[in-house]
């Protein structure tokens, strides 16, 4: 009885269970619908969101100024194949700042900071030379003044062109800004944390006044020395300070500015980025295409500065008439073998024919403003580093002279003994022989046989063998001897010989020389 009531309730159970899952599976479809539709939703959004923010950045890139700037006409044809080939692997940028009270970043501007950036593609490595702008170097245009006055005269092409004939680089791209620019992208990175000295900071507050002044950006003055957060306009007063010190500090705290500013970008995200984007490239002016922009942010995190430099690094002051005072690299020749190793690193490198006649025409600047006494302290400087340059040569190939010398006495000795031992070997074998083939008579005499008299005749071709050994090696000893006093009477020779030229050459104060017969 109880299993007959208990039957029609399972049956209501099963067929409610039944129901249950009818409901619920067309609302487990509408459910799956509307996630659809949701995540679609958002895609569109993120892909208009992209399609406006490309649109957006392709109208600021639209507005980066282009001055004349024709490849052809900066590139540097004297430089050799091996030369250019030393250089590949490296994207060198030549970076120009301006102190522009506009907007404008061309021609008729001063370049208050030079810099030479160089890329290495393989690591994203970045190495800086800052060159000083009082340096006294040829303009490219037949003139000589301070390096500063290449951009003013002739704009992008002109300054990239006097820095490739002046450091034999072959550099094809630049990019120049103004202190607004700077003072922007600091902002929008955040700020940068500077430690500031107390002669810093004497200084640092009439630097913000002029520079908000200049940029139409807000700041505030600061209160102490010691560390400090720097907005842009603070951080770029900071960059400009000189009166405390010289103009080499000075490009020393730029290059500190700019290694902050590339870590904050390597830690920024990528609206941040795109914010700095947007924002700079209609305040600045530079020969990179859209490609090389989205190359350096999507590879910014790859980037890191690991040294920095200022050119010319053996340098002095000298007041070169009306057009003041003049940083002279001491010599130019020098400094750009110098700055080549500190680029591309490598076997030392032979400066062109072109820089040795800008060498050359500023030892004659220098008589000209300074006196011959001046001249002939360049040149003696110039000859000093020449003849260091020919001793070291000397002293190269006298190494490789000696290295040549022991290598080949050391393969002499060793094929001696081969000889010898060989030798020995057949002296043994013939004494077995000569063992095996002596007899006795019947009273125990030994009877020596021919194998006896070979065996003699081995010993004594073996100890000729070892005394034609022991010659040749005393010869090779000797001719190893002869060959350096040769190369050291060589270098002698020549250092008396440039010593005799010296004596013979005629003198600026006591006339010609008397050439005696």
């Amino acid at each position: 009885m109880e299993n007959e009531l208990q039957e029609p309730q399972r049956g209501r159970s099963r067929k409610k269970a039944e129901a249950a899952v009818a409901e619920k599976t067309p609302k487990s479809a509408k459910a799956i619908k509307r996630r659809r539709f949701i995540i679609m939703a958002v895609l569109e959004v993120f892909v208009l969101l992209a399609i406006f923010a490309y649109a957006y950045l392709l109208k600021q890139y639209s507005k980066i100024q282009r001055p004349v700037f024709e490849v052809k006409n900066v590139e540097n044809t004297e430089l050799t194949t091996d030369d250019i080939a030393k250089m590949k692997g490296y994207w060198n940028i030549a970076a120009f700042g301006v102190d522009s009270r506009d907007s404008s970043v061309g021609r008729g501007n001063n370049a208050d900071v030079i810099m030479i950036v160089s890329i290495n593609r393989e690591n994203g490595e970045i190495r800086i030379a800052s060159v000083f702008r009082d340096s006294y170097l040829s303009l490219a245009n037949g003139n000589y003044n301070k390096i500063n006055q290449a951009y003013a005269v002739g704009g992008p092409e002109l300054a990239v062109k006097a820095l490739n004939q002046n450091l034999d680089l072959n550099i094809t791209d630049y990019v120049t800004f103004n202190w607004k620019a700077v003072a922007t992208g600091i902002n929008i990175l955040g700020g940068v944390d500077i430690d500031l000295t107390q002669p810093e900071f004497k200084y640092i507050n009439s630097y913000i006044t002029e520079t908000v002044k200049g940029t139409k950006i807000g700041s505030v003055q600061l209160t102490h020395a010691g560390m400090n957060h720097l907005d842009g306009i603070q951080a770029v007063a900071y960059a400009r300070l000189r009166y405390m010190d010289n103009d080499y500090t000075r490009t020393e705290r730029q290059r500190r500015v700019l290694e902050l500013c590339v870590q904050k970008a390597k830690q920024a995200d990528p609206a941040t980025l795109s914010n700095l984007a947007g924002n700079l490239l209609s305040m600045v002016a530079t020969s990179l295409t859209w490609d090389d922009g989205m190359s350096l942010a999507t590879n910014v995190k790859k980037y890191s500065i690991v040294e920095t430099i200022g050119f010319p690094m053996d340098r002095r002051e000298i007041n070169m008439g009306f057009k003041g005072a003049c940083v002279i690299p001491n010599t130019l020749e020098k400094n750009v073998k110098d700055l080549h190793t500190f680029l591309f690193g490598g076997e030392e490198y032979t400066v062109s024919n072109q820089v040795q006649e800008i060498d050359n025409h500023i030892a004659s600047d220098i008589a000209r403003y300074r006196g011959r006494s001046e001249e002939r302290k360049y040149k003696a400087k110039m000859r000093e580093y020449n003849e260091g340059e020919e001793t070291t040569a000397a002293r190269k190939r006298n190494s490789n002279t000696e290295e040549e010398t022991r290598r080949s006495r050391s393969e002499t000795e060793g094929g001696n003994s081969a000889s010898s031992k060989s030798t020995r070997e057949e002296s043994e074998s013939g004494s077995t022989r000569e063992s095996s083939a002596e007899a006795t008579d019947s009273r125990g005499n030994v009877i020596t046989g021919p194998g006896a008299r070979s065996s003699s005749a081995a010993r004594e071709s073996s100890s000729a063998a070892e005394s034609g050994a022991v010659r040749e090696s005393s010869r090779a000893a000797g001719e190893s001897s002869a060959a350096r006093e040769t190369t050291a009477a060589e270098t002698s020779a020549q250092v008396t010989t440039r010593e005799a030229t010296a004596a013979a050459a005629p003198s600026e104060t006591n006339g010609p020389a008397v050439n005696e017969e």
